[in-house]
């Protein structure tokens, strides 16, 4: 299969993952009022994946050999930390959601880690600091890019039923919508030469699937915390 073919796949099993028809989503789909104290929860539970993601695309960045791949992570680093302007990084961004839901900002080492969180970051930092650099590619400029257009459209439609939330609060949110279609064609241009063979599409392959496994389990116990014992 020829890399065209090989990405158009890639990105039809993503765009249809079971991820997007889980329990957790489909509450997000549902919810007729997200109240405060469910959206507080949430967000302290999701901050410190928030807090990890670009550590990973510095992982994979350290380990790729290929300097086009090297500038396009470095490009979408730039991004995430508000290119030179601290106010505006993904973690600022994210926090500015958090106070508008009443949470108060504490030091990343005081918030609860799910265990499934735990594992998702361990599976995470395996594959971009010791793994494979195209599997790490993978997890991380495709399976952590390409997804979240429309995983965070799904976020969207419940976090605007939280009562007295503002759009600029969940910029973090809506930004990312156009901004990650951005990073996952930059990704894609600068990977396609590596995919026309078979080793390395299923090289390619391994990353996004340990990446979206991992992410389900995380979502699952997401379910649980917010959704299930709040009932």
């Amino acid at each position: 299969m020829g890399a065209d073919d090989f990405l158009k796949e890639v990105k039809l099993a993503l765009d249809t993952d079971p991820l997007f028809d889980d329990p957790f989503i489909t509450e997000f789909k549902q919810l007729s009022v997200f109240e405060l104290t469910q959206a507080q929860h949430f967000a302290s539970l999701y901050y410190p994946h928030i807090l990890k993601t670009r550590l990973y695309q510095a992982s994979a960045l350290g380990s790729c050999p290929d300097e086009q791949l090297q500038f396009v992570l470095s490009d979408i680093l730039y991004d995430e930390y508000g290119c030179g302007d601290n106010t505006r990084s993904h973690m600022q961004l994210y926090r500015n959601f958090m106070t508008a839901v009443g949470c108060q900002i504490k030091a990343s080492k005081d918030y609860f880690v799910l265990p499934e969180l735990a594992q998702y970051m361990h599976t995470m930092e395996q594959l971009t600091r010791n793994g494979d650099w195209l599997s790490a590619i993978a997890a991380v400029g495709f399976a952590s890019e390409w997804p979240i257009p429309q995983y965070y459209s799904n976020l969207l439609q419940g976090f605007r039923k939280i009562p007295g939330i503002t759009e600029d609060a969940l910029e973090l949110f809506s930004g990312h919508i156009t901004l990650d279609v951005e990073h996952s064609q930059m990704i894609e241009a600068a990977i396609r030469p590596y995919l026309h063979n078979t080793d390395n599409q299923q090289r390619f392959s391994l990353g996004i699937k340990q990446n979206m496994q991992a992410r389900r389990k995380f979502h699952a116990a997401l379910h649980h915390q917010i959704f299930v014992k709040s009932d």
